[in-house]
């Protein structure tokens, strides 16, 4: 900006220019019209990971804390009734389905990695992240998961399959099940992390985040382990059982509605974007996510359907719409976090907030 005074050019400083699109928005603060979220130029969420991360992340969580709650189903020996599959073989030899229905936690991992995948792109980004685990938190999942799915393939081929040279009752293979199960949990909070490790966003940068995503998993894990295992009848309505099951499972919820309370809070007193981030998912153009979907499908509603169900026994039908309800939830959990992602600013931006912020204060007073 230059002003001419006898003659003679005079250059103002840098930190007093402002450009046009900011002497705009002061003359909107003094008539009051004020985006009630945006009332910063730079406040942007990111855009780098979309839908299909978030569908990475929920599967990969999904998965971990099914296989999580179905190995503890096979280590307290839970009984449950293939009668219906009985005549089911492979080469005369039958199948043990049942385990099936309980140890698929590592395909849903399986079908979820790809995604990362083709966020990254197949090229390049792929195997340059893949190869630095010292530096990359993607190099060092695609361990932790590469380690947990062929643990939980070979567990879940020991299981299922009828071949005697796998000693399936055999004490050694409580080895590779513990193993699989902390790469498990590992997985579970990995997804997590791996927005963590993101400084730049102050809404991911807190170790509440990995706390959250594993309780989210194991609580979508228990909902869809409910559902396999009701769905294909090795579970019936009435047993004991999948009571259990179903109570771990709203005392998973319970926690997480918990955890999400004290993520959002934080993050909100945390810093300046970061309580940017919280309003844009809770009051802004988020908040239809997050109401919605997050708190209604993922909290609410499957409460309120699985105490119905209590009162009605024999009732399914509730049972899966609050099951279906739920995973939804956990969905839109992912989803929303991810898109309410607002980078933090860079000095420039920071000062020009400092001047914006204090322009704003000079009109209100007299």
């Amino acid at each position: 900006m230059i002003s001419q005074k006898k003659g003679v050019q005079h250059k103002e400083p840098f930190f007093l220019s402002f450009p046009k699109t900011e002497s705009i928005r002061i003359e909107s603060m003094r008539t009051g019209h004020i985006h009630p979220i945006r009332n910063t130029k730079y406040l942007k969420p990111q855009e780098e990971w979309k839908w299909i991360i978030a569908i990475y992340l929920y599967l990969a969580g999904m998965g971990a804390g099914s296989f999580i709650i179905g190995i503890l189903i096979c280590w307290f020996n839970v009984k449950l009734d293939p009668s219906f599959l009985a005549s089911t073989n492979l080469f005369g030899h039958p199948l043990n389905l049942s385990n099936l229905a309980i140890l698929w936690g590592p395909v849903l991992v399986a079908i979820g990695a790809p995604f990362l995948i083709l966020d990254l792109g197949i090229k390049w980004r792929f195997v340059y992240a893949c190869l630095n685990p010292r530096t990359s938190w993607v190099a060092r999942g695609f361990i932790i998961l590469s380690i947990f799915i062929l643990l939980g393939l070979v567990l879940l081929a020991k299981s299922v399959l009828p071949f005697e040279w796998f000693h399936p009752g055999s004490v050694l293979w409580r080895v590779p099940e513990i193993i699989a199960l902390i790469f498990a949990f590992g997985t579970a909070i990995y997804t997590g992390i791996l927005l963590k490790a993101t400084k730049s966003i102050p809404l991911w940068n807190t170790g509440l985040l990995p706390l959250l995503f594993l309780v989210s998993g194991l609580s979508t894990g228990a909902m869809a382990m409910t559902l396999s295992t009701l769905g294909t009848g090795f579970f019936s309505h009435d047993a004991r059982a999948l009571k259990v099951l179903m109570g771990g499972e709203q005392v998973l919820v319970v926690i997480e509605g918990i955890v999400l309370y004290l993520f959002l809070s934080r993050r909100y007193r945390a810093a300046e974007q970061g309580k940017d981030s919280v309003r844009l998912l809770v009051f802004g153009e988020m908040r239809m996510i997050f109401w919605g979907g997050v708190v209604l499908l993922g909290f609410v509603f499957p409460v309120i359907l699985e105490n119905i169900a209590s009162l009605f026994p024999g009732n399914a039908v509730l049972i899966f719409a609050a099951g279906i309800l739920l995973l939804f939830g956990g969905f839109f959990l992912r989803l929303g976090i991810l898109r309410a992602g607002i980078k933090d600013q860079i000095p420039m931006h920071r000062l020009m907030e400092i001047q914006y912020n204090a322009v704003a204060e000079n009109t209100k007073t007299p």
